[in-house]
């Protein structure tokens, strides 16, 4: 039975591609699990930084990801999602696919202006039901018939409370929430808890949310006692105490070298590989000790 986890934060620019990108490469390499990623967001930076930008867009001309699964399902028909998975990742180390590897459902970043047309002719068609209820419902039928591929299930959410985003929650049991240490994006975070949590969502009985302290700058004094504070407790905000640094180690990882090329986890993220292995641990860490 896989494991679904959500990777979402209504506030932009706080590293939820890159956290996706990390958490794949991560639980492939250190654990060899099999992984698949679905790209939900219309920005698609999990497909550029797992296929490179000329793969996303070969694929969106073979009508493969999720601009071609809303067709679909705004069409009523059925959205067929094994099709839409492809093989990703540039780890040379995953290459074999043995014993971990990577599948990606990818996004396409032309979906942005795509996406309110979506939303209007899909409600049309359903004006009774939550459209995110009703994709979550078609997406879920369709993940049952191949999770047993799959021990954990990657879902990179966008940001702000679209239907994406909200029908990406919905699948999830686990909602990562990278977040960076400033007073805006901790408001934003706790006011997304409370709102991800209530009724109308029912997801308080059935989800559990760890937030991921990203962008983190250990020189930082105030980021340094702010991440101490969250360590003892505070906050009420149950954080995975091992935060995600800053570096620019990591944002290079994210650019993907092109289709076709491979590169070693200490080529692909150099000085930063320690870091991609110890977050994965503890957000591994973290999961199961929640199921």
């Amino acid at each position: 039975m896989s494991i679904f986890v959500a990777v979402a934060n209504p506030k932009g620019g706080v590293g939820k591609s890159l956290t996706t990108m990390m958490l794949a490469d991560g639980l492939a390499l250190t654990y060899g699990a099999r992984i698949l990623v679905i790209d939900a967001d219309p920005q698609a930076g999990v497909s550029k930084a797992l296929l490179s930008i000329g793969a996303e867009q070969e694929l969106k001309s073979r009508q493969i990801g999720l601009g071609a699964i809303l067709k679909s399902f705004q069409k009523g028909d059925n959205i067929r999602l094994a099709g839409h998975r492809v093989a990703a990742g540039d780890l040379i180390e995953l290459r074999s696919r043995e014993p971990g590897f990577i599948d990606i459902i990818p996004s396409n970043h032309e979906l942005l202006g795509t996406l309110p047309e979506f939303e209007h002719a899909a409600r049309k068609k359903r004006r009774k039901d939550r459209l995110d209820v009703l994709l979550s419902n078609a997406l879920r039928a369709e993940l049952y018939q191949i999770q047993s591929n799959y021990d954990v299930v990657l879902i990179d959410c966008p940001a702000g409370p679209g239907v994406l985003g909200l029908a990406g929650l919905r699948l999830a049991q686990h909602i990562v929430m990278p977040t960076s240490l400033e007073t805006n994006a901790y408001s934003t975070l706790t006011d997304f808890l409370r709102f991800i949590l209530a009724d109308d969502l029912g997801l308080a009985s059935r989800v559990r949310v760890h937030p991921l302290i990203t962008q983190y700058h250990a020189t930082n004094t105030t980021q340094r006692e702010m991440l101490h504070h969250i360590r003892q407790g505070l906050y009420e905000l149950n954080a995975i105490p091992r935060p995600v640094p800053y570096s620019t180690a990591l944002q290079n990882a994210a650019t993907h070298p092109g289709a076709g090329n491979f590169r070693s986890a200490r080529e692909k993220y150099g000085n930063a590989l320690p870091d991609l292995v110890a977050v994965t641990k503890a957000v591994a860490e973290r999961l199961s000790a929640n199921q």
